[in-house]
Order: structure tokens, then sequence, then C-alpha cells
């Protein structure tokens, strides 16, 4: 008997969600220094189904999401945490993740939560190097950059994951295009566009 397709790793779900709730937390506002419990629609809508759902060979399903939402309902921390959590626990040798947007300011909003969260977790701070726009993680020769709007240096990428944040915001398409080839070599690659179009 053929197996199916895909199938839900609701171990992998979980996992998922953990890594949020219990590495990561707030850096701003009323929730500062709180952990990062998911809200019901980044938990059943985004977390689970982006880390839950496998192919036969037990790589992930999705490799793109496109998450549109209003303005102040969590967007930018969810993309950090996506980010650290294709950063630290994805399992990709050489793991390279990247922050895009239409300029370099927009790009770094998703990287400065990140790199609030890296500092406030022991665990992270001990095996990372943090820099003004770089994370590197050198036990496994990964690391986190923000991408300039500059399509020509954009090029020389080997993409495991893009947190693309406001694509609606973008002049032409070639960076979006850019990016997801840069993914080609990877096993399970992760483009997630999030953006408040249509808000």
């Amino acid at each position: 008997m053929k197996s199916p397709e895909y199938q839900f790793d609701t171990m992998g779900a979980d996992l998922a969600c953990a890594f949020f709730e219990r590495l990561l937390h707030h850096s701003k506002g009323e929730w500062a220094g709180k952990p990062f419990r998911l809200l019901d629609w980044q938990r059943d809508k985004v977390v689970r189904p982006l880390f839950g759902w496998k192919r036969a060979d037990g790589t992930r399903r999705y490799r793109r999401a496109y998450i549109e939402v209003p303005r102040k309902n969590g967007k930018t921390v969810l993309a950090a945490g996506l980010a650290l959590y294709m950063l630290y626990a994805d399992g990709e040798p050489g793991a390279e993740v990247y922050s895009a947007a239409v300029d370099r300011e927009q790009a770094s909003l998703v990287f400065d939560e990140a790199k609030a969260m890296v500092q406030m977790c022991p665990q992270f701070a001990k095996i990372s190097e943090v820099y003004r726009k770089a994370i590197t993680v050198p036990g496994t020769r990964s690391s986190y950059r923000v991408l300039s709007a500059d399509v020509k240096g954009s090029h020389g990428v080997n993409a495991s994951a893009v947190m693309f944040d406001e694509l609606h915001a973008q002049p032409t398409r070639e960076l979006w295009d850019v990016l997801n080839t840069s993914t080609g070599a990877r096993r399970q690659p992760l483009v997630v566009a999030i953006t408040t179009a249509g808000y």
C-alpha cells in the first residue's frame, strides 16, 4: 500500500510551538520580558502547519508562506521567532537566514526583534555572536543577517530561510525572485512573506 504523500507530524508541530514559548521572550511594551505565548492565529494558522505538515521523505511540506495581517497583530515578533527557529532548531547545516524588505531599515525591524530575543535567552546568547546586523552561530556555521535592498549584493546568498517584510512595498519583484532562487540548494527552505497589505 502506498504511503500518503503528506502526513501531519504532531510532535514536530508541538516542538516548534514549544521553541517559541519556552525560549523566546518579548522585548517591548507591556509584554517585555514575558514568554512568547503564541496567539491562536500564530499557533494554529502558521507555526503548527509550517512545522507539522511533512512530505513522505520527512521534510517540510510547505516551503513558502504568505501571511497578511492588520497592523499591531504581532507579525514582526512572529517573523523574528520564525527566523530564530530556522537559525537554531531546523537542523540545516550552515543555515543562512535573512531578513529582507524594501529597504534596510524595514528589514532591520524583524532582525532587531530577533536580536533582542537572543540576548534575553541564556542558551542562545552562550552559543551565538551578536553583531549590529548579524547573528552567527559558530558551532553550526550558521548565520542570520539583514539584507540590503541592493539586489546585486544578494546574488551570492545560499538562503535556507528568508523573512520578507512588507512584500507589497517592493517596487519590482527582482529581490523576491533572487531570494527565492537562492534557496535552490537547500533541502527544505522556508521563505516567509509577511505584510499588512490589504488592511
